[in-house]
C-alpha cells in the first residue's frame, strides 16, 4: 500500500512538471515564434515579374477594347 502511495505521489509530480513545461512552452516559445515569423514576414521582398510590355490586354474585355 505504501508503494502504491509513493508511487502516485511521483506520477502526480511528474504530471503537474509536463503540464508546467507545456505552460512554459507555450508562454515563452509561441510568442517568440511569432516575433520571429513576424520579422521573416518584414524582411521578404516584393518578388513578383513585371511586364513592361504585356503581349496582351487581360482586362480588355472589361475595358471594351
Amino acid at each position: 500500500m505504501t508503494l502504491l502511495a509513493v508511487a502516485a505521489l511521483f506520477l502526480a509530480a511528474g504530471s503537474l512538471l509536463v503540464v508546467g513545461g507545456v505552460a512554459f512552452a507555450l508562454l515563452l516559445f509561441f510568442p517568440l515564434f511569432l516575433l520571429a515569423l513576424v520579422g521573416v514576414l518584414a524582411g521578404i521582398e516584393n518578388h513578383t515579374v513585371r511586364q513592361h510590355d504585356p503581349s496582351m490586354d487581360a482586362r480588355g474585355w472589361r475595358n471594351g477594347s
